[in-house]
């Protein structure tokens, strides 16, 4: 019947399969062993040493996992073999590694199909038993946890609940007697521990899933034999197509980079695991930043060459100082070359969350981000310190294949289990160590804590040079990139220079902005350099290449002879715009006049004309005076493919040029009209592709023109208006004369009332004209002024900022490693109360020991002395040998308790059957007792 609860609800069921199901998360072994090491490592149960080794009980190889923790009451222990029940909080900075409550479960079901766990924390000692076979024996269609609590003098507490448990677990387990269960109790050393045992163990051809013969100090995973390729060894399924770190198959090896900062020791199968510090433990180490936007702080990452073996590489990503991922290759490890090998990353992912077997991580929005930026990254330290080391050694072999050894050396004390730094040199280590055999007289005592790490780290501590180096080439290159044009093809000409008088004429046009011209910039920096000619022939001045695309098209008629250094002014856009065919035009401005052949005779007499047909030149040819073929209209609207050329002259320097002839002869138009067929059949595939391109860019730039010039007449009308209003202000302030003709005041007036003399109306716009240019450049200067105040302010608060930004991080520095003295002072205050505590109560143990030992001494030679007759003697003999049995049963227990005090003491080599266990005994409690009276 199912179970139901106070209210008569059904209650969920658990079936009994579910324990394999469950398992089936932890695809690789060692992921299951990882969870049982977990479990000791976290701060609620805080183990100092874990064991772990094979055993044989009964037949059965089993996995037995032995902790010197906190230990489990009953009501923990049943939690534990529960499922969801996880409480972990963080202690004392120990942050717990177990999260869902579930580890225990999958990885002992992972590695067998049964499990019993013994557990005492000093009051109370309870046997759990989590079984498969025995829930398929009995059918079970719940799981069943059979739970037996034993108090400190061994004896059964719960009996209702602990014989019905006792009796299922003697019959369904390895144990089939009370008496073995509580020795299994006995070997945890000390008060407090908890002792897993694991039978039934997955196998694989007949053969266990572990190989425990080729290494007898390691458990690791059986090569497999790739029949395709022939060659033996075992590989994770996600590396298949890399070379497998030893870590993949040897316990051992993947112990030793469990964690980050290793704060156990693990011994296996009776050596002590080295554990390495992963960050300190590489060559040529540099640190980066990363700093993601879904966080508020910056994540530190760990860079450098793995000394070991260089095929060995790639991200170590750590959780709550827990390994997740190993070896993942990122950036350019990814490619098929040689970069960025023997390249270890070493980054905590705090802020990601792990799959339930704690190999990978949920592959989320910040994972994939966090992948991209380490793979960036990593591509800057391989870059920096290959061009670094090549710089040092520059006949030398690849920095990949330069032989390293750590830039640090770090070991861990066997007492406290702090990590010390070593100095430079120091390879040869024992094989215990402790803090007083440190060098550093700084660091050799146990109370010292461990040198302080730079937690909140800001900035890379190398400078990437290699990636400033190729950002500045790449942009060079980029524009390196953009195809020089032609000259020839930009500047075909018509007509030569020689048959064109010095003439000097542009158009005063408002300057145009730089937005949309970047081509037209690139394309002017392509152009060729103008070079020297004569002043005589020059037509035109060099352009601002700031100037818009228009500007361009002017360069595109003139050769270089045409052009003269000497006549370069930035002021001076003169516009010409050659067409290849007939484009539409855009609209002329009311303040730009293209004039004709006629008005430049009346106003100049001068004429400048040149023809683009044969049929043009020999019209030109006959007769004396050029005239135009089209009027004013058809004139900028449409021109054939060999352009012609329309000279706008700048009224302010009318009067001033010298005109030496009346007319410009110009030259054979036969000859001309064949040099131009020439050079338009040469160039005519190169020029159209890039005249199509000119002429998408004429017609934005030409609208953005356009745009300008109204606002240019808008402003000129307010312009206007503002001096009209002067004018009235001028005409209110002033005295008005009286006379026969009209008063009238206007700006001539109040020059003359100034002045004190009579000006002309040109003369008095001029100096007008010249206060407004003045006015514009003061105010340009205040600009200036301002800016450079705005930028001097901005500078003295941002360093200003800098500086109370640094001294608060220092004094946040300062208050945290005070908080951490505290609260390490505090600890350290409770662990001596407790070991004195403990010495108090082992030195009576060790009295009532010794007086216990002197009673049963008498009392054996007593019943020796009292031997008369042959009955008597059988008698005494079986009641010496019992007492005999109790006398070694005692100095068994004392063995052990001596053990726990004089770690150095071997108990396989004592003899039990004489009094060396006594004098050990009397002589610890000699040396306690003069500890206690110094």
């Amino acid at each position: 019947m199912a179970a139901q609860s106070p209210s008569g609800i059904r209650l969920s069921a658990l079936c009994p399969k579910f324990l394999h199901t469950n398992s089936t998360s932890h695809t690789w072994p060692f992921s299951a062993v990882a969870e049982l090491i977990d479990n000791a490592y976290d701060p609620d149960v805080n183990a100092k040493q874990i064991w772990i080794d094979k055993t044989v009980i009964n037949d059965r190889i089993c996995l037995t996992f032995t902790d010197n923790g906190n230990g489990m009451t009953a009501d923990k222990l049943h939690k534990m073999l529960s499922f969801g029940f996880s409480d972990k909080v963080t202690m004392n900075g120990h942050v717990p590694v177990g999260l869902y409550g579930n580890g225990f479960k999958s990885g002992s079901m992972r590695l067998g199909k049964d499990a019993i766990v013994f557990t005492k924390n000093g009051e109370t000692m309870s046997v759990g038993f989590l079984s498969q076979t025995y829930l398929e024996v009995i059918k079970a269609e719940h799981v069943v946890v059979p739970i037996v609590t034993f108090n400190k003098h061994r004896q059964m507490i719960n009996l209702a609940e602990s014989k019905a448990s006792l009796a299922a677990i003697l019959e369904h387990s390895l144990f089939s007697t009370e008496q073995k269960l509580l020795a299994e109790l006995d070997a945890i050393m000390g008060k407090k521990g908890t002792r897993i045992i694991i039978w039934n163990l997955r196998s694989y051809k007949n053969a266990t899933e572990f190989d425990f013969e080729k290494d007898k100090y390691d458990i690791r995973i059986p090569e497999d034999l790739d029949e395709a390729a022939g060659k033996k060894g075992y590989k994770k399924q996600e590396r298949m197509d890399q070379v497998a770190p030893e870590s993949d198959y040897s316990l051992r090896a993947y112990c030793s980079i469990l964690y980050l900062k290793p704060r156990m020791q693990i011994i296996l199968r009776g050596q002590k695991v080295k554990t390495q510090l992963v960050s300190k433990s590489l060559a040529y180490i540099e640190r980066d930043v990363y700093r993601p936007k879904f966080l508020t702080r910056t994540v530190r990452i760990t860079f450098g060459f793995n000394c070991r073996n260089k095929e060995h590489y790639g991200i170590m990503m750590y959780h709550k100082n827990r390994l997740i991922k190993a070896y993942e290759k990122v950036g350019c490890q990814l490619k098929a070359n040689n970069m960025g090998v023997g390249v270890v990353g070493i980054i905590e992912c705090n802020f990601l969350k792990p799959t339930h077997n704690k190999q990978d991580f949920d592959y989320t929005n910040e994972y994939r981000l966090t992948i991209l930026a380490l793979g960036e990254k990593l591509n800057d330290y391989w870059n920096e310190m290959k061009v670094k080391k090549h710089a040092e050694y520059p006949l030398s072999l690849p920095v990949e294949d330069i032989q390293k050894r750590p830039d640090q050396t770090w070991v861990q004390c066997d007492a406290c289990l702090k990590w010390r730094k070593l100095p430079d040199g120091i390879d040869q280590l024992p094989e215990k160590w402790y803090c007083y055999n440190n060098p550093d007289p700084q660091f050799r005592n146990c109370d010292v804590p461990e040198e302080p790490e730079d937690e909140d780290l800001v900035h890379p501590t190398y400078e990437k040079t290699y990636k400033k180096t190729s950002k500045e080439k790449y942009k060079i290159r980029q524009l390196e990139m953009i195809s020089p044009i032609n000259p020839e093809i930009l500047f075909t000409p018509s007509v030569p220079s020689q048959s064109f008088s010095p003439v000097k004429e542009s158009v005063s046009r408002p300057h145009l902005p730089e937005v949309g011209s970047s081509f037209a910039t690139r394309l002017i920096s392509n152009l060729v350099s103008p070079q020297s000619e004569p002043e005589n022939n020059s037509l035109k001045r060099r352009l601002n290449t700031r100037s818009s695309i228009l500007n361009v098209k002017t360069r595109r008629l003139n050769n270089p002879p045409f052009e003269n250094s000497s006549y370069r002014n930035d002021d001076d856009e003169d516009v010409i715009i050659l067409e290849e065919n007939s484009t539409p035009k855009p609209s002329v401005d009311h303040d730009i006049e293209v004039k004709s052949e006629q008005s430049h005779i009346e106003q100049s007499g001068v004429q400048v004309e040149l023809v683009g047909s044969p049929e043009a030149c020999a019209k030109a040819s006959s007769t004396s005076t050029s005239t135009s073929r089209c009027d004013q209209g058809t004139a900028v609207s449409t021109q054939t493919e060999v352009p012609g050329l329309v000279v706008k002259k700048e009224e302010s320097v009318e009067d001033e040029m010298v005109v030496a002839n009346d007319r410009v002869t110009l030259p054979s138009c036969v000859n001309a009209g064949a040099e131009i067929q020439e050079t338009s059949d040469r160039s005519a595939d190169d020029a159209g592709r890039q005249l199509q391109e000119l002429r998408s860019e004429l017609l934005s730039v030409t609208q953005e023109r356009d745009d300008y010039k109204r606002q240019c007449h808008m402003y000129t009308d307010e312009i206007k208006v503002l001096q009209q209003r002067i004018l009235e202000m001028n005409d209110k302030c002033m005295k008005k004369e009286t006379c026969h003709q009209s008063t009238e005041t206007d700006a001539v007036f109040l020059l003359e009332s100034i002045n004190g003399k009579t000006e002309s109306p040109d003369h008095g716009g001029s100096q007008y004209q010249q206060a407004l240019e003045e006015i514009e450049r003061l105010k340009k200067q205040c600009s200036a002024l301002q800016q450079v105040k705005t930028e001097c302010s901005q500078c003295s608060t941002s360093e200003s900022k800098s500086e109370m930004d640094e001294m608060a991080v220092q004094l946040d520095d300062v208050f945290r490693q005070l908080d951490k003295c505290i609260v390490e002072r505090d600890q350290y205050k409770s662990e001596v109360h407790l070991l004195e505590i403990e010495k108090s109560h082992v030195r009576s143990q060790c009295e009532e020991l010794k007086t216990e030992i002197e009673q049963l001494k008498s009392t054996s030679q007593q019943a020796g002395a009292d031997v008369s007759t042959s009955s008597n003697a059988e008698e005494s003999s079986s009641y010496v040998d019992g007492e005999s049995l109790k006398l070694r049963s005692l100095r068994v227990n004392v063995g052990q308790l001596l053990a726990m005090i004089v770690p150095d003491l071997d108990l396989q080599q004592v003899n039990y059957d004489v009094d060396v266990v006594d004098e050990i005994l009397g002589q610890v409690v000699e040396q306690m007792s003069e500890i206690s009276s110094t």
